[in-house]
């Protein structure tokens, strides 16, 4: 079962003024089952895969055709959201590309990082070892694309054999669109360990800066992937996870480690290659935890990102990131915000916050939370 064509044209006209914050009777709204996490795509994490480290060819198009067959056939389009299907997007690209082990754990995949100790001598020798890795990564990919078709030999070649694998079987049913990459700060937390990249930014300044620069190349690198792969959906292109239409290609960013810096250590160090990437489309959306809001400013600076996806964790106050969000607004940029939404939230939005511009992605346990979540907009809006 796939999105009904009928019905995407008139999705699209919501996208675009959602898009260009024009006056709308309503924000953009739909429900999603749960976070992006394995418990989302199959009902059995603990037999879904093998726990234990996971090893290059075991990541396969084939392996998953199962689950993406599956997952397809219960998404909902019902809403104003246009559902993509991602490549694996439990699955962490990035990491795995910068050298770092992965492991299933039996619910979900995880990386380590690639180093124990990392001396001020040792990180030097990190920049040079990632630098050539990066070259390495580059050559492989251009190899592939220039010669005779052969078999993905890296992680952005196989991300790029999957975006090909999704649009074979599903693409002229389901859009497809990015997965879940993280930015040069995760990829640094994840290699270097998170309390190793602190105090390296203190003791080693200009090779910490040198790394975030190659780590967004890196990040880019997937980027380059998916535009070369990747097809457009109804003359445009789709947001992966947020389900967003825009009318030309997009990127979906994040840096959920910002969480641990001071804004003025996240200036220094993250905001001019979050800029630079951020520039690189159309259109993108950064998406932020309610313990990064403090970064606000700084990410408001930032001209190249149109869409800030605000994610209401558990245990959040929507009362308590209110201000931020208005703050969003206030900046003529586009709002959308993300979690388990009651009633009382539902009320404080729509007292608070402009439906131009707004989308709500009401994160659900079964169809019961949903149909009252559908039932709030259709009766208050």
């Amino acid at each position: 079962m796939g999105i009904k064509m009928n019905l995407v044209a008139e999705k699209i006209e919501r996208h675009r003024a959602f898009l260009h914050r024009q006056n709308a009777d309503r924000p953009l709204f739909g429900c999603v089952y749960g976070w992006e996490n394995v418990n989302r795509y199959t009902g059995d994490p603990a037999g879904f895969f093998p726990a234990g480290e996971v090893h290059f060819d075991d990541i396969s198009c084939e392996r998953f055709r199962p689950m993406y067959r599956s997952y397809a056939g219960k998404l909902d389009d019902s809403d104003d959201w246009l559902a993509t299907l991602e490549p694996l997007p439990f699955f962490p690209w990035c990491e795995a590309a910068a050298g770092c082990a992965v492991k299933y754990t039996g619910k979900n995949f995880w990386s380590s990082r690639t180093i124990d100790d990392l001396s001020d001598e040792r990180l030097a020798e990190l920049v040079h070892r990632f630098r050539d890795r990066l070259k390495s990564l580059r050559e492989s990919l251009t190899d592939r694309i220039e010669k005779p078709p052969r078999a993905a030999a890296t992680w952005p070649e196989k991300y790029g054999d999957f975006i090909d694998y999704l649009t074979e079987y599903f693409g002229d049913r389901h859009p497809i669109g990015q997965t879940i990459l993280r930015g040069p700060l995760d990829i640094a937390a994840a290699v270097m360990g998170e309390e190793a990249m602190i105090l390296q930014m203190f003791q080693q300044p200009s090779l910490m800066t040198e790394f975030l620069e190659l780590a967004g190349e890196l990040f880019m690198l997937f980027i380059d992937v998916q535009t070369r792969y990747m097809h457009s959906f109804a003359g445009g292109f789709v947001i992966g996870t947020y389900y967003v239409w825009t009318p030309a290609r997009n990127i979906r960013m994040q840096e959920d480690a910002m969480a641990l810096l001071s804004p003025d250590m996240y200036r220094r160090f993250a905001h001019p290659v979050d800029c630079a990437i951020a520039a690189a489309a159309g259109w993108t959306l950064f998406h932020i935890h309610a313990a990064g809001l403090h970064h606000l400013d700084a990410l408001l600076l930032n001209d190249g990102i149109n869409i800030f996806q605000v994610s209401k964790d558990e245990g959040v106050e929507l009362s308590a990131i209110l201000p931020q969000l208005l703050k969003i607004q206030r900046a003529q940029k586009c709002l959308l915000l993300k979690g388990r939404l009651n009633r009382d939230d539902l009320h404080l939005i729509k007292s608070n916050l402009h439906p131009a511009g707004l989308g709500l992605q009401a994160v659900v346990l079964d169809e019961n939370e949903a149909e009252e979540m559908r039932l709030f907009i259709d009766v208050n809006y």
